[in-house]
């Protein structure tokens, strides 16, 4: 039943329409296709300094020049160049004329700012993909739900953060609305760094994964409104770990 229902949402007239659900399918939902297509040393770049200053190997209100950048990554200045102004509208970084960049501080207001967002968009996206995802679709999401990291190991936690970002960004994706998805695709990822402080406070990976298999379950039984509930109990958590790691200063940084 649910498969032909889901075929009747994704295939509902012709063949234009068919051709769009692919589009969204491999864009939209996630799938990169540009990985088929070698990466630019731009993007290795931007990859690479986004990941440390995530992870805090570059500290808030730490300074940047190109020249010290091209050294550590291993390029000239253009691809540093470009990467930093990515991560400028991405809200990590900070340019400053003649001086190179500074990497941004985390206040408490951002913090807040970015949950309160996050808690009207992402339910709102979950809404829409529990009267749009397909069979298939909650099937990859399930795969993608068995992630967990390895407490005190701060690689893991990078690696944890991306394969977390990907399962929201999917989740979202099930909704069919392309701006939406790429709204919450900038704010996710800019508050990568809030949850890496959340991960350290404790060893959460295994309840992490129970509460995305949790939501796809929800999913999957059809009951949306509950699925919604679960959906911002968990962000309501998230926030909570962040500002309790904060206020316990259990990572020494510099706050706004």
């Amino acid at each position: 039943m649910w498969r032909d229902r889901g075929l009747r949402r994704a295939f509902p007239h012709r063949l234009d329409v068919c051709i769009q659900f692919v589009y969204n399918r491999l864009v939209v939902n996630g799938i990169d296709v540009s990985e088929s297509v070698p990466r630019t040393v731009a993007e290795d770049v931007y990859r690479s300094l986004k990941r440390d200053i995530i992870t805090l190997k570059h500290r808030p209100g730490e300074p940047l020049t190109e020249t010290e950048l091209a050294t550590l990554y291993g390029s000239s200045r253009v691809p540093v160049r470009e990467a930093c102004g990515r991560l400028q509208q991405e809200g990590l970084l900070t340019g400053r004329p003649y001086k190179g960049y500074v990497v941004n501080q985390i206040s408490l207001k951002e913090i807040s700012d970015c949950f309160g967002l996050r808690l009207v968009l992402e339910p709102y996206a979950l809404e829409l993909a529990s009267r749009r995802a397909t069979e298939a679709d909650l099937c990859e999401l399930e795969t993608l739900a068995a992630t967990e990291y390895t407490y005190h190991d701060w690689d893991s936690y990078a690696d944890f953060l991306e394969r977390n970002l990907d399962f929201h960004l999917r989740l979202a994706g099930l909704s069919r609305n392309d701006k939406l998805v790429l709204i919450l695709r900038d704010l996710l990822g800019g508050m990568q760094r809030f949850f890496f402080l959340g991960l350290d406070l404790g060893d959460f990976a295994a309840e992490m994964r129970s509460e995305h298999e949790e939501l796809v379950a929800l999913l999957q039984r059809e009951t949306p409104e509950d699925a919604v509930a679960c959906l911002r109990k968990q962000i309501k958590t998230s926030r909570n770990r962040i500002l309790r790691a904060v206020i316990d200063d259990r990572i020494d940084l510099p706050l706004e």
